[in-house]
């Protein structure tokens, strides 16, 4: 039995702009603001039996996409390389660091519910065009949404080459005119209102993703990020996700009062853990795209991806060498953290859905459900190739991101089928 250390997913570079962050203030040492980023985010989750913190889908018609298995297929190549798309971030990209093998590769996703059930549909780029013409797409979250929307970009890139551009606003936007499609993405880590609470009045943007992983952060859990909100106005599709930052330092407030906290130092607060601020989040936005004046179109909802340390974590030796996905029957039990995430991704997706045919504008709610299957997939981290030598922006091992190419490609396969069905 292998035992994880994992940390809460964050951006590359927040802890290198933590610590330029650190570096320009007097009063605090970067070693220990360092070592307290190390303590404060540990926990520990161990391969055991996989509890779904959900109901049971048992009793589905067809073949289960949340639950199966990882199947080798020794023919399988990658939709793109690195040398096939430009968008591909130093720290996912482990083909130019040197992975010493591309084995990760060749495995596919077989949902489960029978021996009748194969592997999932590889991506078609001009089918998702073809359903998509004259169509808009939004992603909204932290780093693994980042993460997916490279992927994307970088299957449909091998079709056209879209037109990136960024706004001031803090959207990032691609387009392809010859298809009429076009994709924006817009980094929140918790959706809600929230600001730093030493500092502006306003929420940052992701260049001052250190200060935010540092924390503490205000989150006002009963208001919806307008800066998002009132953008996903003009889009046919919206992809939700994040979870890992409410793991980090808060301070949250409903009616503009102070409600409670998670490690923060307010003695007058209650203390609350972080998946009942998660929780509330994700009920306000579900509860908000629902009711948006001017939005009509379909929310899609990803559950978190768990990461995975194994023998130690960042700064004691921590590292993810697994070679392979755990087998079928090498089923997981996570973090508390994370599993109580998950559990409020579910119920709370499940009482919107109830909910949503009862309002009056007519908006879609759909599941993307990758957690089991990233659960599975230790292998598929960058590990120490998400970097060159002495070129590791702040830790040297990555655990919590994922390579491009690699599984999380499986989520635009995920994202064409809820397309069609």
């Amino acid at each position: 039995m292998k035992s994880f250390h994992i940390v809460p997913p964050s951006v590359r570079r927040l802890l290198a702009g933590a610590r330029h962050a650190v570096a320009n203030a007097t009063s605090v040492s970067a070693l220990v603001v360092i070592l307290f980023f190390a303590a404060a985010t540990f926990s520990v989750f161990s391969f055991g039996a996989f509890r779904s913190p959900a109901a049971s889908f048992d009793g589905a018609a067809a073949c289960e996409d949340a639950r199966g298995e990882w199947v080798r297929d020794p023919g399988a190549a990658p939709y793109y390389t690195n040398a096939t798309c430009a968008f591909i971030q130093d720290y996912q990209n482990c083909m130019k660091h040197g992975r010493p093998s591309m084995e990760f590769l060749r495995w596919r996703w077989r949902p489960g519910g029978g021996e009748g059930c194969e592997p999932l549909g590889r991506f078609d780029a001009a089918r998702f065009f073809r359903l998509l013409r004259g169509k808009s797409m939004l992603f909204v979250g932290d780093s693994l949404a980042s993460s997916h929307v490279t992927s994307l970009m970088c299957v449909l890139s091998q079709v056209e080459a879209p037109a990136r551009s960024r706004d001031a606003d803090g959207f990032e936007h691609w387009r392809f005119p010859a298809h009429g499609f076009a994709v924006s993405y817009f980094w929140t880590p918790f959706q809600v209102q929230w600001r730093l609470t030493r500092g502006p009045p306003e929420a940052v943007g992701p260049d001052r993703q250190g200060e935010v992983f540092a924390g503490p952060n205000d989150l006002h859990l009963d208001e919806p990020d307008e800066r998002w909100t009132s953008a996903a106005k003009g889009h046919d599709y919206v992809v939700l996700s994040a979870s890992h930052w409410f793991a980090r330092p808060a301070v949250y407030y409903r009616h503009g009062r102070v409600v409670g906290c998670h490690d923060c130092a307010a003695s007058n607060a209650t203390a609350l853990k972080p998946w009942h601020a998660q929780r509330a989040a994700f009920r306000t936005v579900l509860r908000a795209l629902t009711q948006l004046d001017g939005f009509n179109g379909t929310a899609i909802l990803r559950t978190v991806a768990p990461t995975h340390y194994e023998n130690g974590g960042w700064f004691d030796g921590g590292d993810c060498t697994s070679t392979r996905p755990l087998d079928s029957d090498d089923t997981a039990e996570m973090v508390e953290t994370e599993s109580q995430f998950y559990r409020a991704q579910l119920e709370e997706f499940t009482a919107a859905a109830a909910a949503a045919p009862m309002r009056s504008n007519g908006v879609r709610l759909r599941l993307m459900d990758v957690t089991r299957m990233m659960l599975l997939r230790p292998d598929g981290h960058p590990d120490r190739y998400g970097h060159g030598a002495g070129e590791h922006d702040g830790f040297d091992i990555d655990c919590l991101h994922w390579c491009l190419p690699g599984p999380i490609d499986v989520w635009n396969d995920l994202l064409l089928q809820i397309l069609t069905s």
